[in-house]
């Protein structure tokens, strides 16, 4: 979307190369951490996990210590250049509280 890649590039930040893609069964295994969006999202790959996985599906959000009460990022799509402003904060915080996470757990 035009305004996403606007919205990075006004914080120094080029998502030009980024694509989505489907997650694989293989994933569930492969990686440590799969983190959603939403829960919607959330539901559905739980569903799709085999079970002894499932505990690496989280929510982006819970790593996000200034978005308390909040567990979905909000679909910018339909509203205006400010929503996708307002994701990307949550992002931020989001990559923040993770990578603090991720510094603790590694000595």
């Amino acid at each position: 979307d035009p305004r996403a890649l606007r919205a990075a590039a006004d914080r120094g930040l080029d998502i030009s190369g980024l694509r989505a893609r489907q997650v694989e069964t293989a994933d569930f295994q492969r990686f440590d951490l799969i983190l959603a969006m939403d829960r919607v999202n959330q539901a559905t790959l739980l569903e799709r996990s085999p079970p002894q996985y499932r505990s690496r599906i989280r929510l982006l959000l819970e790593f996000a210590t200034a978005a308390v009460g909040r567990e979905d990022v909000p679909d910018p799509y339909y509203g205006g250049a400010k929503g996708f402003e307002e994701v990307l904060d949550l992002l931020e915080e989001a990559a923040a509280g993770l990578l603090a996470a991720v510094r603790r757990q590694v000595p």
